[in-house]
């Protein structure tokens, strides 16, 4: 019993000892892929050599490569999980600096500064980590610079847009006030136009009862037609007796101017 007890130890050994150096292999056929830029392979090799267990090397290449893949969203994933799971102060700065990178690759640069920072507190030395950094803060301060500048142009547009409807809003006011105005003054127009057509029909139709009235009348009483009024036979008669009057002082006059001159007539005999 014991004996196959051994065996078995040492066959499990061998085993063991055979993966481990398996997956170094796939590991460096991963390296080699990734190198030539066959990163479909190398993701391949790098998932072959994690195998069953944690193999921090085998995750962090795959990571890159993914990267390399312009799959930011899962290669951020895989850096974010291997920030965590560094085991080294190296591990973790490499792992931040390319989680940075990811972000960076996002435009989000605020996650992409705070991850930065992150890689330099584990290896504050690094130029790469500082000048990506800076570049980081200096496309943060682009961006809302730029977010500034389109908020103040659409709040200029809203405002433009604003006052167009406004315009418009009080042509359209205009126009319809306008527009009652002259219908208000058309209607005036009809009102007086039937006030005067109903004045003129009202003065006919009185006319026209005066006249028919003046017709009955005379209908009424025919013996009075050329019978003139008291006062205008009055008249009449006064203009008689001044002509009368006037004939008489003629006659006087002519009467008198004859007697003159057979007076002197006879004087001269």
């Amino acid at each position: 019993m014991k004996v196959l007890l051994i065996i078995a130890f040492l066959t499990c050994a061998s085993t063991t000892i055979a993966q481990t150096i398996s997956k170094k292999l796939e590991l460096q056929e991963g390296n080699d892929a990734f190198v030539e830029g066959k990163y479909d392979t190398a993701a391949i090799k790098y998932e072959r050599a994690k195998g069953d267990g944690a193999y921090y090397k085998a995750d962090y290449n795959q990571a890159n490569t993914l990267y390399k893949q312009d799959k930011f969203e899962e290669s951020t994933d895989r850096f974010s999980a291997l920030v965590k799971s560094a085991t080294t102060k190296q591990e973790k700065a490499a792992a931040a600096h390319n989680l940075g990178n990811c972000y960076l690759s996002q435009k989000k640069y605020k996650e992409a500064i705070t991850a930065y920072k992150n890689s330099l507190k584990n290896d504050p030395a690094a130029e790469d980590t500082r000048y990506n950094l800076a570049y980081a803060l200096q496309k943060l301060k682009d961006q809302q610079n730029e977010e500034q500048q389109n908020e103040e142009q659409q709040n200029e547009d809203q405002q433009d847009k604003d006052q167009q409807n406004k315009d418009q809003q009080n042509k359209e006011q205009q126009n319809k006030d306008q527009q009652n105005k002259d219908q208000q003054n058309k209607d005036q127009q009809n009102k007086d136009q039937q006030n005067k057509d109903q004045q003129n029909k009202d003065q006919q139709d009185k006319d026209q009862q005066n006249k028919d009235q003046q017709d009955k009348d005379q209908q009424k009483n025919p013996s009075e037609k050329g019978k003139i009024s008291r006062q205008q036979a009055l008249k009449d008669l006064d203009a008689i007796n001044n002509d009368e009057k006037k004939t008489l002082l003629k006659l006087q006059k002519r009467k008198a101017k004859e007697t003159k001159n057979k007076q002197k007539s006879d004087k001269d005999w």
